[in-house]
């Protein structure tokens, strides 16, 4: 069954972990997504390891071309005719280096979008300057470590490249509009998303309600909110998420065995640091008493809690797969390999993980044939270097 996203294709010039998650969440959708590496390094993401490269390549075709060398520029251009997307998180700067701009492409192709997922926007000094991004840095500079920060702890980076993530999927969000415009208009545009963007949209009112208040979030210590927190228990930590406590909190105390810690009102005794710190310590003595398990039947679905998984407890969880948030994909070699698959299901189109990530190269003939190219010509562009001089070396030893 064709994905929502049949009939498109997508040309992914992109690196590392932004560019290619937005362009592997289009193939989820059923996009012919083309990864265009340069033939003698390629992704530079590949040294990050196997399931790493795999998984943010997921569903793709590859071709290798050299952008530098005026055949490999031809042969890209050519390419560019017959896309719907081209999509790339280089460096500002390089794609007007390479010539590969949208007034460049959309004078060829006016239906072509044009998508750069930079690190800090494509407007302003830090554009100016070209300057390089990686997820830390847009963790740091936009805002996040700042509130990743408790009484115990000092300000860190989150454990997840939640810039890179996120920006991916903000890049997605902006193709998919402009593809949906495209079908109004008949008319391609330029697309811009960032990493920074990403981490301001993320903590969005967060963020407005400093500018309002003129002041920062408070940290908040492992015991300063009895209601909310992570506790141990018998096997492990588990998450307890309370909301409009006033209302759930004495049930809660009498269920626990701690029938004097609802007296008053909570939202007001809370405004007692004392008194909270006590109270998670009460809380926390009882949580100990018996496993997550059993704690999960005792207060789900009346209370709101849910055990701490580590990965490998989330790669056995019968719920991700039952809804296809876990997957099994069939490797190269023949055998079926877990991955993480599409958040979103559709009912007529549906989503899916076709394939795992290609090798360097390895579709580069198929879709130049495919594409309009003859055999010939692709001979010719071989030879002249359009695919690497090691590729072309090899070509012609073998003629």
């Amino acid at each position: 069954m064709a994905g929502a996203l049949d009939g498109i294709r997508v040309l992914d010039l992109t690196v590392y972990q932004q560019g290619p998650h937005g362009a592997a969440m289009l193939a989820d959708l059923g996009a012919d997504v083309i990864k265009i590496e340069p033939p003698d390094t390629g992704d530079l993401g590949r040294v990050n390891g196997d399931a790493y490269f795999n998984y943010l390549n997921r569903g793709k075709r590859g071709i290798a071309l050299d952008l530098k060398n005026e055949a490999g520029k031809e042969v890209f251009l050519r390419l560019a005719d017959t896309a719907d997307i081209f999509h790339n998180n280089l460096r500002p700067g390089v794609i007007d280096r390479l010539g590969l701009t949208y007034p460049v492409l959309s004078a060829r192709n006016p239906r072509i979008i044009v998508n750069n997922a930079t690190g800090w926007g494509h407007l302003g000094p830090d554009a100016e300057a070209q300057l390089g991004s990686f997820d830390g840095l847009a963790q740091a500079r936009g805002g996040l470590q700042s509130v990743n920060v408790t009484l115990e702890a000092p300000q860190h980076g989150v454990p997840v490249p939640l810039a890179d993530q996120v920006g991916g999927m903000i890049s997605a969000y902006g193709m998919l509009a402009a593809l949906y415009e495209r079908e109004k208009s008949g008319m391609g545009q330029e697309v811009n998303s960032s990493l920074f963007g990403s981490q301001i949209s993320l903590q969005g009112f967060g963020i407005t309600n400093a500018m309002w208040t003129g002041k920062n979030p408070v940290p908040r210590g492992k015991k300063s909110s009895p209601r909310t927190g992570v506790y141990d228990t018998a096997d492990g930590p588990i998450q307890l998420q309370g909301g409009a406590p006033d209302r759930w909190w004495p049930e809660f105390c009498q269920i626990m065995g701690f029938p004097d810690r609802a007296e008053g009102v909570y939202s007001k005794n809370a405004l007692d640091a004392a008194w909270c710190e006590e109270t998670y310590d009460i809380v926390a003595k009882v949580f100990l008493t018996a496993t997550r398990d059993e704690w999960m039947a005792r207060l789900s679905p009346k209370f709101h809690l849910a055990p701490v998984r580590n990965y490998l407890e989330v790669a056995k969880d019968p719920q991700a797969w039952a809804n296809g948030y876990l997957v099994e994909v069939k490797a190269k070699d023949g055998t079926m390999k877990p991955t993480v698959g599409p958040p979103v299901h559709m009912s007529r189109t549906p989503t899916s993980v076709r394939s795992f990530a290609p090798d360097k190269g390895e579709h580069t003939d198929e879709i130049l044939l495919e594409s309009g190219f003859s055999e010939a010509e692709v001979v010719d562009f071989r030879a002249r270097g359009a695919f690497g001089t090691e590729v072309a070396g090899a070509a012609a030893a073998g003629a």
